[in-house]
């Protein structure tokens, strides 16, 4: 009995210890792999905040609730409104000037109530990518995250990034759905009550840059809280377009019963496609045998994430790419046809009919 009581203290001794010092790790940099590793405490908004301003050459205007940081790894704006209780808007521009791995900590003898949902847009003219929790971020892209769960970011050197983050707890996600039935998403249910820590999804609607300038110009001119409704409006509109989206996108009822690996397989499926998409389809056998899974569990795993096979994903993605070669006056319908790999112009336009809802040669003459 007076091992174990020891062993309980020992135990709490040492979480006290690995608090304590998470506690001065958010004011360190380090350096490992070709990235720097920047730390922040995100137990909450408050503490992000907090920390950022702990981040050299940072400064913090109080009264226009905004901070700007210009270092040697990163130059960044970004504002911050808390319009009601339990509810936090970040609204950031962010430019990386060298490889950066953002660490976010939680000490855990203090609350850590706050999910977050981000709409992420970053400007593609650099060939670079985000990784979040080692999961690839494109251009436009939300991600979802339950609370204390949001570990690593990793950012490109020179990629430009735009984010609309919402912070908000369990409280006021109950509260909402008291008045709002947009809240009461069966899908916005089901991922809360899975296992999964969080959610990423692609985007491809241009609005949310508009939207993203909109609520920058708002905070810019926010003084004394003049703009503060405005910015709450636009806010409640971003949550209701995610949750819409949710309920429009995300269809397989095993979608959130996924592991992350399975997930990160499935980001490497995607882009072994799409990097063939000039080639022509694989077949399933060469797709798992390169992933390292059966072609069972891949078919599954796949359309538990897209809700269709992967030969169907793979045809959409060529008439995507089709659509835009043919708007753009590039080449002729039987020139793309061939180039997709199709025997002939009207096999590949019945498909690429199938898909728009118009003829491609209809397309080509405007």
């Amino acid at each position: 009995m007076g091992f174990y009581i020891c062993e309980m203290k020992s135990e709490i001794y040492i979480n006290r210890l690995a608090n304590w010092l998470k506690k001065f790790k958010r004011y360190k940099v380090s350096y490992k792999k070709g990235a720097f590793y920047l730390y922040n405490l995100f137990n909450s908004p408050e503490t992000m905040i907090e920390s950022f301003d702990k981040m050299a050459f940072c400064k913090h205007d109080r009264a226009k609730k905004m901070q700007t940081s210009d270092n040697i790894f990163i130059k960044s704006k970004f504002y911050y409104c808390n319009p009601e209780d339990d509810l936090w808007i970040v609204v950031s521009n962010l430019y990386f000037k060298k490889n950066v791995l953002m660490e976010n900590l939680y000490d855990r003898s203090l609350p850590i109530e706050y999910h977050f949902i981000n709409i992420h847009i970053k400007n593609q003219t650099v060939a670079t990518k985000s990784l979040v929790n080692g999961l690839v971020l494109n251009e436009k892209t939300w991600s979802m995250f339950k609370a204390g769960h949001a570990i690593t970011e990793y950012h490109f050197k020179n990629s430009n990034e735009k984010n609309i983050t919402i912070f908000f707890t369990t409280k006021w996600i109950e509260k909402q759905k008291a008045v709002n039935s947009h809240y009461n998403s069966n899908k916005l249910i089901d991922f809360f009550n899975s296992s999964n820590t969080y959610m990423i999804l692609d985007e491809k609607n241009l609005m949310y840059e508009k939207m993203h300038e909109k609520m920058m110009l708002l905070a810019d001119e926010n003084e004394s809280g003049k703009n503060t409704g405005k910015i709450k409006q636009l806010t409640y509109k971003v949550i209701e377009n995610f949750i819409d989206k949710l309920d429009n996108e995300i269809l397989n009822e095993n979608h959130f019963n996924l592991s992350d690996k399975d997930r990160k397989n499935i980001q490497r499926v995607e882009q072994y496609l799409n990097d063939n998409l000039l080639v022509g389809f694989p077949g399933i056998e060469k797709v798992a045998l390169k992933v390292g899974i059966s072609p069972t569990k891949l078919k599954n795993d796949f359309k538990s994430i897209h809700n269709t096979s992967l030969y169907k994903y793979f045809s959409h993605q060529q008439m995507e790419i089709a659509h835009q070669l043919i708007t753009k006056k590039n080449y002729t319908v039987t020139q793309v046809a061939t180039l997709l790999g199709y025997e002939n112009a009207s096999k590949f336009s019945a498909v690429f009919k199938k898909n728009f809802e118009v003829t491609p040669s209809s397309l080509n003459e405007k």
